[in-house]
């Protein structure tokens, strides 16, 4: 039992950082945004792969995070 709370602390932990990134990436997503048309795409695929991460592995330790496009 303790370990199952210890993981789900984890996935909770994983979970507020990947809501911070997405939050953080908001503001590439509107219309009136600077960035190019690609590289608004970038950041797109970037902000997908952030909502799939607690899907894309059985155990928290094997979490990958996708690199952040550059700007």
């Amino acid at each position: 039992m303790e370990n199952e709370l210890f993981t789900q602390k984890q996935w909770n932990e994983i979970r507020d950082i990947r809501n911070r990134l997405l939050v953080e990436t908001d503001w590439t997503q509107v219309s009136d945004s600077p960035l190019s048309e690609s590289k608004r795409a970038e950041f797109n695929d970037y902000r997908a792969q952030l909502r799939n991460l607690p899907n894309q592995s059985e155990s928290p330790d094997q979490v990958v995070w996708p690199a952040k496009p550059e700007l």
